[in-house]
């Protein structure tokens, strides 16, 4: 450890301000099925899903859950359908 001192990169001070989180119930519900499901149907792979909330200030709500739709390129690789995923963001608006 030459050159580094031994600091915390973690704050013992309170802070001003708080962090307020608000997790709707549905967005765990929704989680939690994906998973279960998954894992029922023995499915190989990742579960890829997006939350859906808003933010005001230190002020976070998670409202909204959905699974993600993936597509598969050219050399295999499995990465998000980004057109899907926009369109589904516009409903959501």
């Amino acid at each position: 450890m030459s050159g580094l001192t031994n600091q915390s990169l973690l704050s013992s001070n309170k802070s001003d301000s708080l962090t307020q989180v608000q997790l709707h119930p549905l967005v765990i519900l929704t989680v939690s099925d994906y998973v279960t499901r998954h894992a029922l149907r023995q499915q190989k792979g990742s579960i890829v899903g997006a939350i859906i909330g808003g933010h005001n200030g230190r002020d976070i709500t998670m409202e909204h859950a959905f699974e993600c739709k993936l597509a598969a390129r050219a050399d295999g690789e499995v990465i998000m359908d980004a057109e899907w995923f926009e369109a589904r963001l516009q409903q959501c608006e």
